[in-house]
């Protein structure tokens, strides 16, 4: 099985290409990547493997013709290139509009075109805008930013080949964990590295505006259980929690009460983003990690010293301190 994973170079991409990898019916791993981040972690999966799977090409999902090339002989194609700033973010719209929208149209008229009988597409929640209620993959969409605007325009796009291509979308949830590509622009990820710089967290509003999250390990599994052909084909949710930003910082501040946090404009109320946990995807997701020992074990591993500020013992993941 040839397997092509666009953005595979980025944050969910190399656990996703980390997963394949080991995986026997993948003989031949693609990953499509403009380096525009800068990060070459993936470089470093290839001598892992004593037959070497993983081929690593510098182009862009803007190129038709080098897509065709690449795509050529492919079995699955996983697209998760983007351009994935904050959802709410209102910078470029017309580059999210020409890499997330006219990006994926020209990934799916190669996958047309060349007959690639499976395409697994990573959306995002973003494209529900924000709001109070429970959104569930029936739910309207109604993205207020270019951003959500882009996925979902992407979406439309990989839905049209699904009369003749099996197709899978997952809206995702905000990513979150440590890998070699780890992105630290979204909150938990951005809470635990200034954390470890010793900067105070900063709070947008009140707090009280909950976000859904998954994990990283667990959205690249589950993009390998849609890629290996183990769900059927459709669109899911892909989301472990919907924790209030509040909440995540009361959770850093119970590991180490020594964490600081500003707020800017504390009497405004934010919008939020609550994604329904697909049941369709219970049997391959495992139980949604422990938010609170994820985010102790990340910061442990980005270096940070887990301290009481009462006694000043150290304090294991559990919370016990070392006498």
């Amino acid at each position: 099985m040839k397997i092509v994973v666009t953005g595979g170079a980025g944050y969910v991409g190399w656990s996703l290409v980390d997963i394949l990898r080991r995986r026997p019916e993948v003989v031949e791993i693609a990953v499509l990547d403009n380096f525009r981040r800068a990060n070459y972690a993936v470089l470093s999966l290839r001598r892992l493997q004593s037959t070497p799977k993983i081929q690593v090409f510098r182009d862009d999902v803007l190129n038709s013709r080098g897509l065709r090339t690449m795509l050529n002989g492919a079995d699955v194609v996983c697209h998760l290139a983007a351009v994935a700033r904050s959802p709410y973010s209102k910078e470029s719209p017309h580059e999210f509009d020409q890499i997330n929208h006219w990006g994926s149209a020209e990934i799916c008229y190669a996958v047309e075109d060349l007959g690639i009988p499976r395409l697994v597409y990573m959306s995002s929640g973003a494209v529900y805008g924000q709001g109070d209620a429970e959104c569930t993959p029936d739910s309207p969409v109604n993205p207020i930013s270019a951003y959500g605007d882009s996925k979902f325009a992407g979406e439309r796009q990989v839905e049209r080949l699904a009369k003749r291509t099996d197709v899978f979308i997952l809206r995702s949830g905000t990513v979150y964990g440590l890998n070699p590509c780890v992105r630290f622009d979204t909150a938990l990820n951005r809470f635990c590295l200034h954390a470890v710089l010793n900067k105070p967290l900063l709070i947008h509003g009140d707090g009280q505006q909950r976000r859904a999250v998954i994990h990283i390990d667990t959205v690249a599994r589950l993009l390998a259980h849609a890629a290996l052909g183990d769900l059927d084909p459709g669109l899911y949710h892909a989301v472990d929690a919907n924790p209030s930003i509040a909440e995540a910082v009361s959770l850093l501040r119970t590991i180490t009460p020594i964490i600081e946090y500003n707020h800017v404009n504390q009497r405004q109320r934010l919008g939020s983003l609550i994604l329904a946990q697909d049941a369709r995807l219970s049997h391959y997701q495992q139980a949604a990690p422990d938010i609170r020992q994820t985010l102790a074990t990340m910061l442990v591993e980005m270096g940070f010293p887990l301290m009481s500020n009462s006694t000043g013992q150290t304090q294991d993941l559990n919370g016990a301190t070392d006498d």
